[in-house]
């Protein structure tokens, strides 16, 4: 976690977790997340994902993503976006070059993809 100014969920200082390409993973971040919490007793305030998030909602963005058919996997954003389950901090990411474009281009000049993100 890194520390910024500005007031965090405890009252003092905000503690927000960088992550690089997230390639649609965001249960196994979230998990690594809840694992730092409870070995540094902190609380994470903010997860900003840098590069490559991958926000497929279903099968067919992966038609629209820009990478080997190897690549093309659903991950686990698709039940952030259907609402079976909530991101568990506020989540804000940077597209990268293998993102759903057709879900993206949605939202041109950014947005909200789902609850908390």
């Amino acid at each position: 976690a890194r520390r910024t100014t500005g007031a965090g969920s405890d009252g003092g200082v905000m503690k927000i977790a960088v992550e690089g390409c997230c390639h649609g993973e965001l249960d196994k971040i979230y998990a690594a997340m809840r694992h730092l919490e409870q070995r540094e007793g902190i609380k994470i305030d903010l997860l900003i994902c840098c590069g490559d998030f991958q926000a497929v909602r279903n099968i067919d963005d992966l038609e629209c993503m820009s990478v080997p058919n190897k690549y093309k996997q659903l991950g686990t954003f698709h039940k952030y976006y259907s609402g079976e389950t909530t991101a568990p901090y506020p989540t804000l990411f940077i597209g990268g070059n293998h993102e759903a474009s057709n879900y993206l281009w949605e939202l041109y000049y950014g947005g909200v993809v789902c609850a908390n993100l």
